[in-house]
């Protein structure tokens, strides 16, 4: 059999999510592979489940129930899932470790090592791994030691607060003053309360935003790193609505040391980033390890396609590198509404 010419059948969880688009899309323009397009999401309202482009839909359950792998298993096994994509950063480091039962099962995965994805997910472990190598804001985790007042007058008021493992934009503050500072510190400490949620206090870097897209292939070589600036007017740009390639080499140098030495390879990764004001030098936000950005179908306009890249790397096929798209292209994302009967609905039941 060619490998440069084969029917595959791939799977995108969670359905519902928007990174999920582009690649949906990149398999349907695939000029490489005949692809069969699988969505699966643990809400069977999500609306991507619904689009013309999808070849079927299924319900799984949440990623950190314990029937999720059961339930994965029998999926992978009922459509011969060649190859499984997940956009999910929860579900991430689950999948890393199950690596060697879903490829028993004959479906390959690109992801780089469990305990690296961990360390992207929560920021306290990716702090304490880049801390004093790469450049980032200046952080204190919200424990028993924290001292709220030296804190705000240390930095000057210019603070964030956020919870160490989340995404999208979720549980992130950004207090005006004083009074907001001291209420959302007490809201957090609510939150926290249980043991499930942990936060940090950060300085607050202002300036150009940017995220940096990047590849390595299974030997740990870079195939490309595409730089975009964030030039949406809203001050929390931590979910993006509107950016543009723009190649900036400091923003691609620090994101790419960051994922290698956060050990994220092989596979996908999105490096959030900021153009300080003040000093002009970039500075590490966040990492999303193992996945591609919301935004990259703006790389998949500029030639790049997401998932024919995906499919040669799990297959052992040569990928070279790809050098950084033309400036331009820019995402502006959108809410599509989807119209369905509501027995489609009640119809997408758990995977038997």
């Amino acid at each position: 059999m060619k490998l440069s010419s084969f029917d595959v059948t791939v799977l995108l969880t969670p359905g519902g999510g928007p990174g999920i688009l582009a690649q949906l899309q990149a398999l349907k323009c695939s000029g490489k592979y005949r692809c069969r397009a699988l969505l699966a999401d643990s809400n069977p309202a999500s609306g991507n489940l619904f689009l013309p482009e999808v070849d079927a839909a299924y319900q799984l359950p949440p990623c950190d129930d314990k029937s999720y792998i059961p339930a994965l298993r029998r999926l992978i096994e009922r459509e011969r899932i060649g190859v499984l994509y997940s956009g999910l950063d929860e579900e991430l480091p689950i999948l890393a470790h199950y690596r060697d039962v879903i490829e028993a099962l004959g479906c390959r995965i690109l992801l780089p090592p469990e305990e690296a994805l961990q360390r992207a997910l929560d920021k306290q472990l990716m702090d304490e791994c880049l801390r004093n190598r790469i450049r980032m804001p200046r952080t204190w985790f919200l424990d028993n030691d924290f001292a709220a007042d030296r804190v705000w007058a240390e930095l000057e008021g210019r603070v964030v607060i956020k919870v160490l493992a989340s995404r999208g934009g979720r549980h992130v503050y950004m207090p005006e003053n004083r009074d907001e500072y001291d209420f959302i510190l007490r809201r957090v400490a609510r939150l926290s309360a249980g043991g499930t949620m942990r936060f940090l206090v950060q300085e607050l870097i202002e300036g150009d935003e940017f995220n940096v897209s990047t590849l390595h292939s299974c030997d740990g070589q870079l195939v490309y790193a595409v730089s975009r600036r964030k030039f949406e007017k809203r001050r929390n740009k931590s979910t993006t609505t509107a950016a543009v390639i723009e190649r900036n080499d400091a923003m691609i140098a620090l994101a790419v040391t960051a994922v290698e030495t956060l050990g994220l390879m092989p596979g996908f990764n999105n490096v959030e980033l900021i153009a300080s004001q003040r000093d002009g030098l970039p500075y590490l936000i966040e990492v999303n390890g193992g996945r591609t950005a919301a935004q990259d179908m703006n790389i998949l306009a500029s030639g790049i396609n997401l998932t024919d890249l995906l499919i040669d790397l799990v297959h052992g096929i040569r990928v070279d590198p790809i050098s950084h798209p033309p400036d331009g292209k820019a995402i502006l994302k959108i809410r599509k509404d989807v119209v369905v009967d509501y027995a489609e609905i009640e119809a997408r039941v758990l995977v038997p």
